[in-house]
């Protein structure tokens, strides 16, 4: 584990059993994602990595299932 130099982001989920997803940034230059059922550990450079296939994955997603987003009008 280790001590939490800063709270990166934070999202509470109404209607989820995941009651919340935290990304935090740890002595170590560690940065971790948890919630209240896991806690997954990476560096910085894996973090934005990771980060960047989420947004692509998303991105994807939108357009194969031609999503309309509020900013679309």
């Amino acid at each position: 584990m280790g001590v939490i130099q800063k709270i990166l982001s934070k999202a509470e989920f109404k209607d989820s059993k995941a009651e919340y997803l935290e990304i935090e940034q740890n002595d170590g230059n560690i940065i971790h994602l948890q919630n209240d059922v896991y806690r997954i550990e990476m560096r910085p450079e894996e973090f934005n990595e990771f980060a960047t296939h989420v947004i692509l994955g998303a991105n994807k997603l939108i357009e194969m299932k031609n999503i309309k987003l509020e900013s679309d009008d």
